[in-house]
């Protein structure tokens, strides 16, 4: 057996010579890393929950524009929205990117109910497809539009809206719009739904209506942009190349930079200030460790001092206590991260409630959602710091004189 097998071997034994003062130091690890662990998924969480609300309310994966329109505002935008819409829908699936796609057409109208009346902007939409994957509209009464081959003499709107025309699931109510020619038209509809998607900005004055019979209002056949399902977030960077390739006069933009207010910047303002807390939260984890280990390491000066007096060098006995504390230091990330486990199992398992966030009017519930990468940080930081953390005391008692030693 070579030296450093038989150092291992001293280091693992030592550990148990001692359950009390172990256990002590490997609880303070243990929970060091499972309130890492448990921090992290909870970002992760609340990260997640605010991407999921922006792409399945309104956005998608992002949106495809006419080529310049998004950036560039002209009088007569309509002139350069997008025709052949069965077309360009073809070419975009067959790009092999592209999931889904969801034609739709942007408005500005106002909507009259008894005397009441107030400007809103709509949108219409194709809701057979819609309805499969923009599922965060959270409907209060009524349900979301039925979509159908004449199409539909219906409308959702956002609660405040509905609420300050005083509609309710049954209701008529006229949209009055300008179409493209310059001239007035207008609807009929009966509200179907009235929605909350939790973003006050949204719903005091968002409505949906059937595609048809936006186009109807607005005396078109164009489709203002489209917005598409792709694999998921990570996809998009290959979709937009596979997008610009096959469609060189169209624009595509991700969900984040559409929605760059409400999530873009809100997601840059919540990540760094995790940051901050999460070194915060290192720093007082690595100070509660760095206290247990250096007492830890004091009571067993008389002991070094017996080793030290039987011949034992100072080099030896540093790297058997170095030893000691990397063990101390993954077993502790170890425990901790069952700990987390059980907990995320167990006492979080429905959700954290929290209540309404930066520009959301509805309260949520957060689910820990901890990456693999999360169990590596929290297996190596917490060994990692307990090796630092323990450096110094071990210098110290080694250091030290056999007499000193002894007499401590």
């Amino acid at each position: 057996m070579n030296s450093l097998t038989t150092l291992v071997l001293l280091a693992w034994r030592n550990l148990f010579r001692n359950p009390r003062r172990t256990a002590a130091s490997l609880l303070t690890v243990a929970l060091g890393a499972a309130g890492l662990l448990i921090y992290q998924g909870f970002n992760e969480g609340i990260m997640n929950q605010y991407r999921e609300n922006t792409i399945r309310v309104r956005y998608g994966h992002g949106y495809v524009f006419p080529k310049g329109y998004y950036d560039k505002k002209t009088e007569e935008p309509w002139k350069t929205w997008i025709s052949g819409r069965e077309d360009v829908e073809k070419k975009l699936k067959a790009t092999g990117q592209v999931i889904e796609v969801f034609p739709r057409l942007s408005f500005y109208a106002f909507l009259m109910k008894g005397g009441l009346t107030l400007a809103g902007r709509g949108e219409g939409i194709l809701p057979n497809r819609e309805r499969t994957f923009f599922t965060a509209m959270n409907f209060i009464s009524g349900s979301d539009l039925e979509g159908s081959a004449e199409g539909s003499d219906e409308i959702i709107l956002g609660r405040g809206l509905a609420e300050s025309l005083g509609l309710k699931v049954g209701d008529l109510v006229t949209v009055l719009g300008q179409t493209v020619h310059g001239q007035m038209n207008g609807l009929e509809l009966t509200v179907r739904g009235i929605f909350h998607t939790g973003s006050k900005e949204f719903d005091d004055s968002f409505f949906r209506i059937d595609l048809d019979r936006a186009q109807s209002l607005l005396d078109t056949d164009r489709v203002e942009h489209f917005a598409i399902q792709t694999s998921g977030v990570e996809a998009w960077p290959t979709a937009h190349a596979a997008i610009t390739a096959a469609l060189p006069e169209l624009d595509a933009k991700p969900f984040d930079d559409l929605d760059a207010v409400y999530y873009k910047n809100a997601v840059k303002f919540l990540e760094s200030q995790f940051s901050f807390i999460r070194s915060i939260m290192l720093l007082i984890v690595a100070l509660g460790i760095f206290n247990t280990i250096a007492v830890g390491l004091l009571e067993r000066a008389g002991e070094v001092g017996a080793l030290r007096a039987n011949g034992e060098s100072r080099g030896r006995l540093f790297r058997i206590l170095l030893c000691e504390s990397a063990f101390l230091g993954v077993a502790g990330g170890i425990v901790g991260i069952v700990i987390a486990v059980l907990l995320d199992r167990l006492a979080f398992r429905s959700g954290i409630p929290m209540p309404p966030g930066p520009g959301i009017t509805r309260e949520f519930r957060i689910f820990l959602e901890i990456q693999g990468q999360h169990y590596l940080q929290a297996l190596l930081l917490p060994a990692v710091t307990t090796v630092i953390a323990s450096l110094i005391p071990i210098v110290r008692l080694v250091r030290k004189s056999i007499p000193e030693l002894l007499r401590s």
